[in-house]
């Protein structure tokens, strides 16, 4: 065991071995930019802009950055590049919580390393998903020779998300295609005739407020086996958001939550 603080644990910065201090632009200010408002406060982050359609500052420039050093970015797919490439060449670093972009990752990669700036991006900055992305890999390898289960995945999100499957639930299909021999591909929507052995289907829904649900299904003969990962609130997210932005000040290249992970827990 060691007595090295977690992520999660709230510290106030400014103490020995406590976070640094950071400049924070929240860019993107529906419910996930404001519980993230919250909980840099509570760890003593000063938020310095707060950028979004919705607000009177609507626009990504020196002006209204304020002289933030890193900014964490929860918009929407359609806009996330294009900020990511104005808050590098503004030299801000960044913690990209939006999903659905990353088919333009490379673009993204581009524009951050061409100035210096650095660039922390994930499916999901929840702790806890990111364990139960572990223990999904896991039990897939572990569940691969039993053929009898058939394995699916199935996520469910807040109406107003707009991307779907979730970029979670991308992730964990992508970790299971790794693992099991079995399966080739992934399917987002079932076929008009019989669903193919082959293919691992990704069940979406999207209803009223929830903050987020994941579950990777075995469903055998005899019985069903289940992992879940279950958000109660933002609030993890949030959490993970922070903590990433902390770890990225200071930082050039461009790194996954991962990578911070195994940064973290190494050291």
């Amino acid at each position: 065991m060691t007595d090295r603080p977690l992520l999660t644990e709230v510290r106030a910065t400014g103490q020995k071995g406590g976070p640094p201090t950071v400049k924070l632009a929240l860019v993107g200010y529906g419910k996930m930019g404001r519980a993230i408002d919250v909980l840099a406060k509570e760890r003593g982050h000063e938020v310095v802009a707060r950028i979004d359609p919705t607000l009177d500052t609507s626009e990504i420039d020196a002006s209204t950055l304020g002289g933030a050093e890193v900014a964490i970015e929860f918009t929407v797919p359609g806009q996330a590049v294009e900020n990511i490439r104005t808050l590098a060449a503004s030299g801000v670093n960044t913690v990209v919580g939006t999903t659905g972009w990353h088919q333009h990752l490379d673009e993204a990669t581009a524009a951050v390393t061409a100035a210096g700036t650095g660039m922390v991006h994930a499916a999901n900055f929840s702790l806890g998903v990111n364990l139960f992305l572990r223990l999904a890999r896991t039990a897939a390898k572990m569940a691969d020779a039993l053929t009898e289960y058939d394995i699916h995945v199935r996520e469910a999100h807040h109406r107003h998300k707009v991307d779907h499957p979730s970029g979670t639930a991308i992730t964990l299909a992508e970790i299971l295609i790794e693992e099991l021999g079995r399966k080739e591909s992934w399917e987002a929507a079932l076929p008009d005739g019989a669903p193919q052995p082959q293919v691992l289907y990704v069940a979406s829904e999207r209803v009223g407020d929830m903050a987020g649900s994941h579950v990777l299904g075995l469903e055998g003969p005899d019985d069903r086996i289940e992992l879940r990962h279950e958000a109660r609130s933002r609030a993890g997210f949030a959490r993970g958001a922070v903590a990433a932005a902390e770890w990225i000040h200071g930082k050039s290249g461009v790194f996954t939550l991962d990578d911070m992970l195994a940064e973290t827990f190494s050291s």
